[in-house]
């Protein structure tokens, strides 16, 4: 009986054992393709911008540390404008609509539609479309 109890003992130690290494190792990590630090043009903008290959095969911007003010009708446009500092480097440029802004502050993400290649893009921007100006924006710079 003792015998029984002590390698019940060991496949049990074995199974938790194996679980642990399983659970300590990595996931697959996303890969981060560029990012960029957000400033201010005609409102106070501040925070990161990343721009990640997620696991899925599928692309996102997400926002860390995010501040800016409140306006109406703001959009995220993921952008081919180098650095943009003025409404008509946005304008100008190709843009990517990635949907409203959701809030003023704190982490956020936004998803590229599918078929979108972010290998064009080069920065995001906060746009207001009803007055055709823009909060704020960040250059993506690639690693």
């Amino acid at each position: 009986m003792r015998w029984n109890s002590l390698s019940q003992r060991f496949a049990i130690a074995g199974f938790l054992a194996g679980f642990l290494v399983m659970a300590a190792a990595p996931l697959q990590a996303e890969e981060i393709i560029a990012s960029g630090q957000f400033y201010g043009t005609h409102h106070p903008t501040s925070g990161r911008a990343v721009l990640v290959a997620r696991d899925d095969g599928g692309y996102e911007v997400r926002f860390e540390n995010f501040e800016s003010d409140a306006g109406p009708d703001l959009f995220i446009y993921l952008s081919t404008a180098e650095e943009p500092h003025t409404d008509a480097a946005i304008k100008n440029a190709h843009n990517e609509n990635l949907g409203p802004r959701k809030a003023l502050s704190g982490a956020q993400s936004y998803i590229l539609p599918e078929g979108v290649s972010p290998d064009a893009f080069k920065s995001v921007a906060i746009w207001c479309r009803t007055y055709s100006v823009m909060f704020g924006a960040a250059a993506l710079e690639r690693p």
